[in-house]
């Protein structure tokens, strides 16, 4: 199944336009599909893989969080994300008790040179967050 975001509109049904240097999450969370939008696990462990495709015309930088480092890695932590590409997102469980946690996909606006993790140490920008549950059957 795969997830797309809306652009969000006003109670007049008119579209907002993208201003430049425009980077609220009606903006850019319309700009990136993820597919499949949940990771399923056994309690014993395993690996999900997901695409995530920037479908706008702006260049993103995202990093990838979770709520259990120790139960869960994921590659790539840090990626740039140019416009109509397709990253592959790699999540890796190992065994332990099943509960519930979440993946943040966070995401900037980022017309830089440099890396995606230099992006991220700017404090004047808020990152958008897409959050990926990540789910464990008891069997």
């Amino acid at each position: 199944m795969e997830y797309v975001m809306r652009t969000a509109r006003s109670s007049r049904g008119i579209s907002r336009d993208r201003e430049p240097g425009c980077t609220c999450c009606c903006h850019l969370k319309s700009a990136v599909t993820i597919s499949p939008r949940s990771a399923h696990f056994k309690k014993e462990g395993g690996l999900s893989t997901h695409n995530i495709m920037n479908i706008s015309k702006i260049r993103l930088a995202i990093k990838i969080t979770c709520s259990d480092n120790t139960l869960y890695r994921v590659t790539p932590v840090y990626a740039i994300v140019e416009p109509e590409e397709v990253i592959v997102l790699n999540i890796g469980r190992i065994e332990g008790e099943a509960k519930k946690d979440r993946l943040g996909i966070l995401m900037i606006d980022y017309s830089g040179t440099g890396n995606a993790k230099e992006a991220f140490k700017r404090t004047d920008l808020r990152p958008v967050t897409i959050n990926i549950p990540l789910i464990v059957k008891e069997n």
